[in-house]
Formats: structure tokens, C-alpha cells, sequence
């Protein structure tokens, strides 16, 4: 459905959105904020972000991993405006420095443990960073900015400004860096800094001379390049149209090379599509599908299959899943998520006592569908294996959700006709007491929990 808010924002007028936002204003940083940024000219917009980054050095105060998403946002917005209102590269490239110099105080007041404020330093400052770079003519300026930030890393935040200089660089500026970093090193007596010139070096002639190499492949020459560069190769070809020296160059990494598994998959899928092979296609989607079954790459497989195949390739499967003698929640999701809910139900029954317990994200899903659709006691079986799980492991923070687990099992129990072999709800109680009796805390939320 159409978001039609705009043009309904637009219909008010001038006068009664600026009053908004105004109002706004008074009550929202981040919107005062944007307001002074739109109407402010560029050098009080300039003079505003170095009194933020000022501020940043001089702050006190501790950002918890809590509180550390919203700082990264806010980190994050400081940068993005930078962008939007500075037109000059290379004041650009000056204000990006000077945020990336921030890392030294940033790192010491928060909490990043999640990496989220390390990404905006790794990835957005560093991808602006060099926005500026491929409009700024002055490559002087950009080789002494470049080595000022790149040789001083204590945090790791810094490390991707070495990645890719040959695409990010260009020449001169790479061999106009590449020459000064020599003749730092070469006067360099500090043994420490000294190691650090060293390694730039490395890095850089590393990388020029795989650049050489990547441009000699994509010639049609026969070279040696790393794994993920042989992947750029293929994907090169493949954006020329050129299947076959894509095919050939996935071909030359090993198929049981994990750490690419997934994007060699992608790529040989763009090759057989290109070259019209369907078998070949619909055996790497069987591969993908039987690998790790789910909903979404059944789905992809059944475009190469046609929907037609759709009953044989699920009788097929459900034949496998029953014959391992192993349990998998994923085969237990799939079979939730395609609706094979008599089968899943047997599933659970020939397993539940070999299911992941621990899986409190897949597991209460699995169960919702079970008694969605009237299963009750297969719902409950799984119940009971996360609540027991949850009270051996005595994590007094999860209560809440066994409490929701016992509730659950409350509500089952009149439903169930049959128990077969399994205890009654009544005789589980009974025991989960027994043997749990002291944990107070949960028995008092369950208590709560009733009114």
C-alpha cells in the first residue's frame, strides 16, 4: 500500500509544518539538531561539528553496551550531515580525519563490546573518507592525511583504510604514499614506528601487485591470485556477460572451501542461469536445500525445479529427515514452516528426547504451531523440554519465559485425550515441584502469574 503522508504533509502548508517541527524541536535533540543543520550556512554547520568533536574529547561520561547503539546512531548522523552539507573535498577529507582521530577517546568511554560504534568508524568514516578522496585534486594532501591516519591504529578502528588502495587510492596518490612511507621508514629510529612503516609497505606492495595480477586475469591470463580476489575475477566476468571464464576461474577453489562456500554458490547460480543450465542449477539447489533446509532456499529451489515438482521433492525430503536417526531443529522449523504438520508431529515423538533443549529462539516456535493446529501433546513434550533445561541450568533472568512455558502446559493439559506413554500433566507438576522447590523466584512469578 501506497504511503501517501507526504503529500498529506505537503497539504497542511508551509506555516503549520514549520510550527510542528519547531514544537518538535523543543522536545527532541536530534530534530533541534537537523533543523540548525538545514538552516545553518556551511561554516556554522562546520563550526558546529568540531564543537561536537569537542565535546567528544572532553567527555566524561561512560556509554554501557546499552546505550552504545544509540551512540553509534548518533555518531553515525554527525558524519552522514558532514556529507550532505560539505561540497569541498578537501575540508572533507580534514573533518573525516578529525572524526577518525576521535577513536582514542571514543573507545575509552563506551562499552563496544557488540562492535557497533566500531563499525561506524570501520565502514561509514572510512567509505566518506574516501568519497573525498576520489574528488580531491590535491593527491600532496591526501598521501599526508592517509599516513597520519592509517600509521596510528591502537584500536583497530583505522584497519580498513588499508583494504582495497589500489580501488580506493588510485594513482598517483598510492605511489605518491608508497614513496613517502619509504622514506619514513628508511629515517625511522623508533623501533616500534619503525615496524609500523614496515608493514604499510608490505600491505601496499601487497596489494599493487595483486591489482597487477587481477588485471592480467581479467585479460585472460592463466596467474595465481588469493581466494577472495579469484571471486572478484569470476564476478568481473560475469558482469561482461562472460559465463565460461567465470565457470572456470570458481572452478579453480576447492568445493569444500568453507570460508566462501556460500558466495561461490551465488556466483555458480548467476553462471547457470546465464548459460541456460538448468540441470546443473537444480543440483546446486538440491545441494543448498539438503545442506541446511529452509523455507526460503526451498522456495529458490522449486524456481529451478518448477512448482509442479513441489509434492515429490517434500516426499522426498520428509523420506530423509525420518530415516536420520539424528534430530535437527532446523528439519524441525522446515517442517513447521511448510505446514507438514502430521509429519512433524511424528517427528517430535520419535525425538523429543534428542531435540536441542537449549534452543529457546527455534523451539517455543516449533510448539506454537503445534498447538496452532490443535497437537497439544507434541506442543507440551517440547514445553517441558525447555522448561526442564531452564531449571537445570537455574538462570533466574529466564523465569519469566518458563513460567509462560508452565502456563502454556496448564492451558494443554485438558485437551489431551491421550497421554500415551508419557506422564500426565498432573504427575509432571507434581515432580518439576518436587524437584525444584527451591527456586523460590520461579514458583513466586508462576504464583503472580495466576492473579
Amino acid at each position: 500500500m501506497p504511503d501517501t503522508r507526504k503529500q498529506l504533509l505537503m497539504d497542511l502548508g508551509l506555516e503549520t509544518l514549520a510550527d510542528t517541527l519547531l514544537e518538535l524541536a523543543g522536545h527532541n535533540e536530534q530534530v533541534n539538531d537537523k533543523i540548525n543543520s538545514l538552516t545553518s550556512a556551511e561554516k556554522v554547520n562546520i563550526k558546529r561539528y568540531r564543537q561536537k568533536l569537542a565535546g567528544l574529547r572532553k567527555s566524561n561520561r561512560y556509554i554501557s553496551l546499552e546505550l552504545s547503539s544509540s551512540f553509534a546512531d548518533q555518531l553515525e548522523r554527525m558524519l552522514l550531515d558532514l556529507q550532505t552539507w560539505v561540497t569541498d573535498p578537501s575540508t572533507g577529507l580534514d573533518l573525516v580525519a578529525e572524526f577518525i582521530e576521535t577513536d582514542n577517546v571514543v573507545f575509552e568511554m563506551c562499552d563496544d563490546s557488540d562492535g557497533t560504534v566500531g563499525q561506524v568508524y570501520l565502514s561509514t568514516a572510512r567509505n566518506l573518507f574516501f568519497h573525498y578522496v576520489s574528488l580531491c585534486q590535491d593527491k600532496e594532501k591526501v598521501a599526508t592525511l592517509f599516513i597520519r591516519l592509517a600509521t596510528k591504529d591502537d584500536y583497530g578502528a583505522r584497519s580498513s583504510l588499508m583494504k582495497d588502495l589500489p580501488e580506493t587510492l588510485g594513482e598517483p596518490a598510492l605511489s605518491l604514499i608508497l614513496k613517502k612511507v619509504q622514506a619514513l621508514e628508511a629515517t625511522e629510529k623508533e623501533a616500534e614506528n619503525k615496524k609500523s612503516y614496515t608493514w604499510m609497505l608490505e600491505s601496499i606492495t601487497s596489494q599493487q601487485r595483486e591489482a597487477q595480477l587481477f588485471a592480467a586475469a581479467l585479460q585472460g591470463r592463466q596467474v595465481e591470485l588469493p581466494k577472495p580476489k579469484m571471486l572478484a575475477v569470476a564476478r568481473a566476468f560475469l558482469e561482461k556477460q562472460d559465463a565460461e571464464s567465470a565457470l572456470a576461474w570458481i572452478q579453480r577453489i576447492p568445493e569444500n572451501h568453507v570460508s566462501y562456500g556460500y558466495e561461490i554458490e551465488e556466483i555458480l547460480k548467476e553462471i547457470y542461469i546465464m548459460q541456460g543450465d538448468r540441470e546443473s542449477l537444480v543440483a546446486l539447489q538440491y545441494k543448498r536445500f539438503r545442506f541446511f533446509r529452509t523455507l526460503e532456499r526451498f522456495e529458490e529451489l522449486l524456481l529451478a525445479t518448477g512448482q509442479e515438482k513441489r509434492d515429490e521433492i517434500l516426499a522426498n525430503e520428509w523420506a530423509h529427515i525420518s530415516q536420520s536417526s539424528s534430530s535437527d531443529d532446523d528439519d524441525a522449523q522446515f517442517l513447521s514452516e511448510i505446514g507438514m504438520i502430521d509429519e512433524l508431529e511424528v517427528y517430535i515423538f520419535a525425538r523429543v528426547e534428542t531435540l536441542n533443549k537449549g534452543s529457546y529462539y527455534t523451539v517455543p516456535k516449533i510448539a506454537a504451531v503445534l498447538a496452532k493446529h490443535g497437537r497439544y501433546l507434541a506442543a507440551s513434550l517440547l514445553y517441558r523440554s525447555l522448561l526442564d533445561c531452564m531449571m537445570e541450568r537455574a538462570y533466574a533472568k529466564s523465569y519469566h519465559h518458563g513460567v509462560d512455558y508452565l502456563n502454556a502446559l496448564d492451558t494443554f493439559a485438558p485437551l489431551i485425550k491421550d497421554w500415551r506413554s508419557y506422564p500426565t500433566h498432573n504427575s509432571y507438576k507434581v515432580n518439576l515441584l518436587l524437584e525444584n522447590k527451591r527456586k523460590t523466584s520461579f514458583w513466586n512469578q508462576y504464583r503472580i502469574s495466576k492473579g
